[in-house]
């Protein structure tokens, strides 16, 4: 195997460390809001005033399935910090909706991620960063299917 490939290798399981180990972090950090990472996705989509989506629309948005997605609703709606709403133009596909509380809960994490991202960023440079987002984001088009 060339040297690039088995660097690419290492880069991707590093990243899927990364991944694991900063998920158990924010899902630790939020555990007191009510959100954990999957359900923090979900509510980004939602986060605006008056914002209400079906199911389906904040799966395609996230790229997620409609089950993950409708797992993840009705987990914010059981802990009060969603609600469904009647969708005027489809009898059966409901709105789904950030509640007040769920709003100010969602700022409230949104204020420790950032305190957390800023003890992150001690010691690292804004154009390291730069070429990691970079990087990581090239990686992550080129593992995209091929079309024909």
């Amino acid at each position: 195997m060339e040297a690039s490939a088995d660097a690419v290798l290492r880069l991707v399981d590093a990243v899927g460390t990364a991944a694991d180990r900063f998920a158990e972090v924010e899902d630790r950090m939020l555990a007191d809001t009510g959100f954990t990472g999957a359900r923090m996705r979900v509510a980004a989509v939602l986060a605006a005033p008056g914002t209400a989506r079906t199911v389906p629309q904040v799966a395609r948005s996230l790229g997620l399935s409609r089950q993950a997605v409708q797992r993840l609703a009705d987990d914010l709606a059981a802990r009060g910090l969603g609600a469904w709403i009647d969708n005027p133009d489809h009898c059966r596909a409901r709105l789904f909706q950030l509640t007040a509380s769920g709003r100010a809960a969602y700022g409230q994490a949104l204020q420790r991620k950032a305190l957390w991202a800023q003890s992150m960023s001690e010691g690292l440079t804004p154009a390291w960063l730069a070429v990691a987002t970079e990087l990581l984001g090239l990686m992550t088009r080129r593992s995209e299917p091929k079309t024909r």
